[in-house]
């Protein structure tokens, strides 16, 4: 699997990040500080691919909530929610937004929930998709920095590995040898000669 992920980044490169961003930019942001320490990607420019996709799966949710509200409503009736419930969720969330949309791209079993919400209140976009974008850039910054650190643990464990293969065909020969010196040793004095 990872064979396929490394040969599909390798011969697509920043075209196979768009469409992992737009559903799961926190994963591809490990994944591009991987590539980028390995040389294989720009981080920069496939950083901007990420929070951009990211951006644009935002929206998308965002767009969602709010041409979608009665029936989501509906919908909240079915699932025996009482409208009094409903509506404290809205007042939490009309009051404190910007936190309640960092929770909700933090939060990944809220996630898409509260940004539908927020389509479906009619927070402004522009405060939307401007909170939406610190979170990303910020979310993403760190795991693009852990993405980087793996990628350079890799290199060095694989520059060891060359080393330790060669020590340990070296180790094995010399423990090779012993062992048939003992064991040499143990016959001999098993065998006392004639």
């Amino acid at each position: 699997m990872l064979d396929q992920i490394i040969a599909l980044v390798k011969d697509y490169r920043y075209w196979a990040i768009v469409p992992f961003a737009l559903f799961e930019a926190p994963l591809m942001s490990i994944v591009i500080g991987f590539f980028a320490a390995t040389g294989d990607l720009n981080l920069l420019r496939a950083f901007g691919i990420v929070v951009l996709g990211d951006s644009i799966g935002d929206t998308v949710l965002y767009v969602f909530g709010r041409w979608l509200r009665p029936r989501l409503e509906g919908l909240g009736l079915h699932l025996n929610i009482s409208a009094g419930r409903v509506q404290r969720v809205l007042d939490y969330f009309g009051k404190r937004d910007r936190r309640a949309i960092v929770i909700s791209k933090l939060v990944h079993g809220v996630g898409f929930t509260g940004l539908i919400v927020a389509g479906s209140i009619r927070v402004p976009y522009r405060r939307f998709i401007a909170t939406c974008i610190i979170v990303t850039v910020s979310q993403s910054a760190v795991l693009a920095v852990a993405g980087m650190l793996a990628g350079r643990a890799y290199q060095s464990v694989a520059r060891w590995l060359g080393y330790l293969d060669f020590v340990v065909a070296a180790v094995a020969l010399i423990g090779l040898f012993f062992a048939y010196r003992a064991l040499i040793s143990k016959i001999d004095d098993h065998n006392p000669a004639d």
